[in-house]
């Protein structure tokens, strides 16, 4: 029968396009065989003349979009981040009953993507939404993708680097200028790519440029340095945006820019930045002429244990210089 593997006398699966889709339960020619048989057939029916068949992921996930929950309750950024993964998801889990997926399935699919651990533990987390939504709704009993009940971590994801003093140079000698100018608003301001490409220019008055935050919600007001004074003033304006892109025209969303602003990075030859590191190296700039928590997280607007966790080596460096200098000015002691 098309479509069915026997992997063990009276074990019978459904597996299409190179990947087993369920357990057909009896045995063929029972009825409780041919209900299931043509169930998944169904499944693989055109999604855009066929409505999802009930029961299965891409049908809560229909049901999931259509919610109050994803509609109303959602930033529009995050609808869609969940969105971009929902669709990721569907292509895996899609014709699955939501009652036959369990942790090993999410595992094997986060293990799928583990060479990008950030974007595999965002899956699990998207997941792990939808599921939620879907035990509030009778929809399925227990949420497989709830990792942390079954003792298992989060896949490490290493930290964004700082950039050091000779990246810098080199972008800015180097880099394209619609992409060097967003690489000065991200060192100058300590700012995410999402909040800078709605920067407007009548956001920037009086040497102040003013921000408010997608993430946070929270607004910010921010002196102009001398630098990126200069910097602006230079600058064409060619929308009523900040940045633009090659063309000249806004970004609509951020993440054109983070793969734009990557291929630039990997073009230069300074692999393993991100532009998130700007963020870090201006936190870092900041704590190394000897600013506090406070004042570093009103220029970056991130919480004060964020702050910390960004600044730990640059504290720990300046106070133990400190520390040098007042132990060799006392006299009593060699280091």
């Amino acid at each position: 029968m098309k479509y069915v593997t026997e992997t063990k006398p009276g074990h019978f699966y459904y597996r299409r396009n190179g990947r087993y889709w369920g357990r057909l339960p009896g045995l063929p020619g029972s009825i409780e065989f041919a209900t299931e048989y043509a169930r998944l057939n169904a499944s693989f029916a055109d999604v855009g003349k066929t409505p999802a068949v009930p029961g299965t992921f891409d049908a809560m996930v229909e049901a999931y979009l259509a919610s109050g929950e994803y509609r109303q309750n959602l930033k529009q950024k995050t609808k869609d981040a969940y969105r971009y993964d929902l669709d990721i998801l569907r292509t895996r889990f899609g014709k699955f009953r939501v009652a036959d997926i369990e942790v090993k399935h999410v595992l094997k699919m986060r293990d799928f993507f583990a060479d990008k651990p950030g974007k595999a533990n965002t899956l699990v987390r998207t997941l792990r939404v939808v599921f939620g939504w879907g035990i509030g709704r009778g929809l399925m009993k227990t949420n497989p993708a709830d990792l942390k009940g079954v003792n298992v971590k989060k896949l490490k994801i290493g930290a964004h680097k700082p950039w050091a003093p000779a990246a810098l140079a080199k972008f800015r000698a180097e880099g394209q200028p619609h992409l060097v100018l967003a690489f000065e608003l991200g060192l100058a301001t300590g700012q995410r790519q999402g909040d800078l490409i709605r920067l407007r220019w009548d956001d920037i008055s009086d040497g102040v440029v003013h921000v408010a935050q997608e993430k946070t919600g929270k607004e910010l007001w921010l002196p102009v340095s001398k630098h990126l004074a200069g910097v602006l003033a230079r600058a064409p304006r060619q929308a009523v945006t900040v940045l633009v892109n090659s063309r000249g025209t806004p970004w609509i969303k951020a993440n054109p820019l983070a793969q734009a602003f990557g291929a630039e990075i990997t073009r230069l030859g300074l692999d393993g930045l991100v532009f998130h590191g700007l963020r870090k190296t201006a936190a870092v700039a900041l704590a190394d002429v000897g600013c506090s928590t406070k004042q570093i997280a009103a220029v970056t607007g991130q919480s004060d244990q964020m702050v910390e966790h960004y600044t730990r080596g640059a504290d720990q460096k300046r106070l133990a210089k400190a520390a040098v200098v007042k132990l060799e000015r006392s006299g009593k002691g060699k280091c």
